[in-house]
């Protein structure tokens, strides 16, 4: 995999943005953003997501993994990783087992780590329930269908598999080394004074028409919560909690990140979570949505769901020289791995054909660092090798 990822194209490698322009919880030196990922309900209100009664066991490994990797020419330990790359949590699971599990920089493993964006790979996996729950019938159907809030907005015309893909063609600028983007604007303006969901509603200009072009967006992931809390009449913690957080045996509560007190979950950035519990997340998906025996996601979603499907969004198609591709709301390997994804180098990877999760949580000094990620991939590739 990682021949692929080496071609990478050099994009969001530093963050230029001043300190005031930023959200409060990155007004921050690299210690405090140490802490800061790990109190989130410092900065906003939350919703608690509890654990079930009876956690997935997560056994350890008879033999201890023994692993090395090379970057750039030079072998490194996995020790050497964590420091290189400011880790707070490193696990990596092969058939269940645990074959190396480890914390830094003061985290330890009742830690709970903020998910960044990888909370969009959840919120797109509750889709599929709520499609299964026939309360959609298809993605084909249009946003407006079913939020007529947004009818006279860039997503009258946009589907909600559109959305899921991040190709409804909406406007929305998410550079992480500009000053007023808008995601900054999103997460700093809006979701902080209660208006999460009021957002959608002043995006009124269109960057492409729905369908032609993938383009991150993380006001898309929000039009998708907003979906779910409309569809089931219940917050997206509650339907999270309830199908899926309880059944899948999480160990521990979690929670959402929400724009007031009783409000509206930040869909697209605000999980947080135990690093065993974004892996059971991973394990679940490595198993076909099925853990402990019990059918928890559709049958063939995780297949629809991390296979792109649509010409904008297949592999190699995203980005110039970029080898991943994207579908629901999850970044694609030509392999058939997939991962989600957050800034500041959180990792949820998984191969279902060798049964791996690899979860890492972490506080790079900046959002997006090339060869951080670079760096992620070459490790990914040594575990594979050694684990076949």
């Amino acid at each position: 995999m990682l021949k692929f990822i080496t071609v990478i194209f050099t994009l969001l490698i530093s963050t230029a943005t001043t300190a005031e322009e930023l959200p409060r919880q990155l007004q921050a030196t690299q210690g405090e953003l140490l802490w800061n990922f790990q109190h989130m309900e410092e900065f906003y209100p939350i919703r608690i997501l509890k654990a079930g009664t009876t956690p997935t066991k997560l056994e350890n490994a008879t033999k201890p993994l023994k692993l090395s990797y090379h970057f750039n020419g030079t072998p490194f330990s996995v020790n050497d990783y964590t420091h290189r790359n400011n880790t707070t949590g490193l696990i990596i699971i092969k058939n269940g087992r645990i074959l190396h599990e480890s914390y830094h920089l003061g985290a330890n493993a009742t830690s709970r780590f903020t998910s960044w964006s990888m909370a969009k790979s959840i919120t797109g996996t509750l889709l599929g329930l709520i499609r299964e729950d026939g309360l959609i019938l298809s993605f084909d159907e249009l946003v407006v269908d079913y939020l007529p809030e947004l009818k006279n907005t860039a997503y009258k015309n946009v589907t909600i598999k559109q959305a899921l893909q991040m190709s409804s063609g909406v406007m929305f600028t998410e550079e992480y080394d500009e000053a007023e983007v808008d995601l900054w604007v999103f997460i700093r303006d809006w979701v902080s004074s209660g208006k999460a969901n009021e957002y959608l509603t002043t995006r009124t200009k269109q960057a492409y028409l729905p369908g032609e072009k993938f383009n991150y967006n993380t006001s898309e992931t929000q039009v998708l919560g907003w979906l779910i809390e409309r569809l089931t009449g219940k917050s997206v913690s509650q339907y999270l909690e309830e199908k899926i957080w309880q059944p899948a045996g999480m160990e521990a509560d979690a929670f959402w990140l929400t724009d007031r007190p009783g409000g509206m979950e930040a869909a697209g950035f605000g999980v947080n979570a135990r690093l065993r519990d974004y892996a059971r997340f991973g394990i679940l998906h490595a198993n076909d949505g099925v853990i402990n025996g019990k059918r928890i996601l559709p049958e063939g979603w995780v297949s629809e769901a991390t296979t792109p499907s649509n010409k904008p969004v297949m592999n190699g198609a995203l980005y110039d020289g970029y080898p991943l591709g994207y579908q629901y709301q999850w970044w694609t390997f030509p392999d058939g791995s997939f991962e989600a994804q957050g800034v500041f180098g959180q990792f949820i990877f998984v191969n279902r054909e060798e049964n791996l999760v690899i979860a890492t949580t972490s506080a790079w000094p900046e959002a997006w660092v090339l060869n951080k990620e670079l760096e992620f991939y070459a490790l990914v590739e040594a575990v594979r090798k050694v684990t076949r």
